[in-house]
C-alpha cells in the first residue's frame, strides 16, 4: 500500500500533473491549519466579545458624561440662583443696618449724647500721624454693623420708653404744687396714673441695686444700668424683682399700686445721671423711634 497521498489537477488543455505528498506530512499539514483556524475562531470571539464590551462602556461614559453635564448646568443655575439671592438678602441686609443706624443717631441727638463709634475716635491720639486726606464715600458693611452695635451697646443702660401702660401723666418732672400739703415743691421725677396691678417694667438692662418700702415712696425698686444711668420705680402694690437680679429692658419688676405717700394708683418714674434727676420726658417718648430688643 502506497504511504503517499496523490493529488492529480488537470488543467484546461486536459494535461494532469500528479503531486505525492506522504500521509505524515499531510497530517501534520492538517493538524497544523486546524490548529491555526481554532485559534484564529477563538482569538475572533474574544475580539469580537471585548469588543462588545469596550462599546458598552463607551455607551455607559457617554451617559455619564451627558448626566454630568446635565448636572453641571443645573449646578450652574443653582449657584448664579444662590448668589442673587444672597446679593438681595446683602442688599436688604444693608438696607436695614442704615436705616437702624440713622433712627439710633437721632436718638443720640435728641437725647444729647456723643455715640461710642464717635467718642473712640475722638479719643485716639492724633500725635505721630499724617498723610493725605482721602475722603470715604461709602460705609462698608462691616464697618456699618460695627457702628450698629457700639451704638445699640451705648443705648443699652440708657432707659428708654414708658415702664407701664397708663391713662395719662399725672405730674410731671420739676416745679409742681405738692398735693399732699398743697406747698411749692420740686418733683424728681413723673407720676404715671393707671390701674393698680399694671405690670412695671424695666426701661433698661441693669442691676437691682435696692429695694423695700419706706413712708414716702411706699413699696420701690431701684435699678443700676451702668453708665451713670439709673432708674426708681415707687408707689408699687408689690416688688416683684429681688434685689442684685439683673434685668432685660422689658422684665417685669414690680406691679402699679398706691403706696407710701400717694393719693391714687400711679407710678412714680424717676430717672437720675450721675446721681441727679433728670426728666425723664425726652426718654420716655424716644423709643417709638426703634426698637432695641433685636439688638
Amino acid at each position: 500500500m502506497d504511504p503517499r497521498l496523490h493529488i492529480i489537477v488537470t488543467s484546461e488543455n486536459g494535461k494532469t500533473k500528479t503531486f505525492a505528498i506522504a500521509k505524515p506530512v499531510l497530517r501534520r499539514i492538517m493538524t497544523t491549519i486546524s490548529v491555526v483556524f481554532v485559534v484564529s475562531t477563538i482569538a475572533g470571539i474574544t475580539y469580537s466579545i471585548q469588543n462588545f464590551s469596550l462599546k458598552g462602556k463607551i455607551h455607559h461614559l457617554e451617559s455619564d458624561v451627558s448626566v454630568l453635564s446635565t448636572e453641571k448646568e443645573g449646578l450652574k443655575h443653582h449657584v448664579v440662583s444662590l448668589e442673587e439671592k444672597a446679593k438681595a438678602q446683602l442688599s436688604g441686609a444693608y438696607g436695614e443696618l442704615i436705616q437702624r443706624s440713622q433712627m439710633i443717631d437721632s436718638i443720640f441727638s435728641v437725647l444729647e449724647i456723643t455715640p461710642a463709634s464717635q467718642t473712640a475716635d475722638l479719643n485716639e491720639s492724633n500725635l505721630n500721624k499724617g498723610g493725605p486726606f482721602t475722603k470715604m464715600s461709602d460705609t462698608s458693611l462691616e464697618e456699618l454693623m460695627l457702628k450698629v452695635d457700639q451704638d445699640i451697646q451705648t443705648l443699652r443702660p440708657i432707659p428708654l420708653g414708658y415702664p407701664v401702660k397708663f391713662k395719662r401723666v399725672s405730674s410731671s418732672f420739676g416745679r409742681r404744687t405738692d398735693p399732699m400739703n398743697g406747698q411749692s415743691a420740686f418733683h424728681d421725677g413723673i407720676d404715671l396714673s393707671g390701674k393698680s396691678g399694671t405690670e412695671v417694667r424695666a426701661t433698661a438692662d441693669g442691676k437691682v441695686i435696692e429695694r423695700g418700702r419706706n413712708s414716702t415712696y411706699g413699696w420701690y425698686v431701684r435699678i443700676d444700668h451702668g453708665n451713670d444711668f439709673s432708674t426708681m420705680y415707687a408707689h408699687n402694690s408689690k416688688i416683684i424683682a429681688r434685689r442684685g437680679d439683673r434685668i432685660k429692658r422689658g422684665d417685669v419688676i414690680a406691679l402699679l399700686g398706691s403706696t407710701g405717700r400717694s393719693t391714687g394708683p400711679h407710678l412714680h418714674y424717676e430717672i437720675r445721671y450721675r446721681y441727679r434727676p433728670v426728666n425723664p420726658a425726652k426718654f420716655v417718648n424716644i423709643n417709638k423711634l426703634v426698637s432695641l430688643n433685636n439688638g
